[in-house]
């Protein structure tokens, strides 16, 4: 059996989405080449494990929330716009899913009358809201890169 991809199946986990997942590892790619380098995309997709065309789709959406940019030509490709420390993974799953953890419950799913879920559901995403919220994309970079601190 081959690694597992996208959610975690069976683990009561809250997890996000796999296109956040696949951002996350594309981000990681970039933050090891922040700031020197713009990273062309076929190299962010074979490094990330990302297919490439679900990869430019997320770059798009990560250029067009102002979180990365792009240069074309030779010695072109993308970069992160800010200092990776100052970039939070909450940020990322807002540009790319439009919320930070939990997709919005349909209406008619919502447990009236049960206020214990409705409390425990709140907890829970403040929770996972709180370490997004907390950790930056300098973090996903590997252990080698050099890190700078926030200014």
């Amino acid at each position: 059996m081959g690694p597992q991809r996208g959610r975690p199946t069976g683990s009561g986990v809250v997890w996000p989405s796999a296109k956040t997942v696949y951002a996350l590892r594309a981000c990681e790619v970039l933050a090891a080449a922040y700031p020197d380098q713009l990273t062309k995309a076929g190299d962010i997709a074979r490094a990330s494990k990302v297919p490439p065309r679900f990869l430019s789709k997320i770059l798009g959406e990560m250029r067009a929330a102002g979180l990365v940019t792009s240069r074309r030509g030779y010695h072109g490709g993308y970069g992160l716009v800010r200092d990776p420390n100052l970039i939070t993974i909450a940020e990322l799953a807002r540009a790319i899913d439009g919320y930070e953890v939990f997709a919005p419950v349909p209406a008619d799913r919502l447990q009236h009358g049960y206020p214990f879920v409705e409390h425990l559901q709140t907890q829970l995403r403040d929770v996972a809201s709180e370490v997004l919220r907390s950790t930056s994309l300098a973090e996903l970079a590997p252990a080698s890169a050099t890190r700078r601190e926030p200014e």
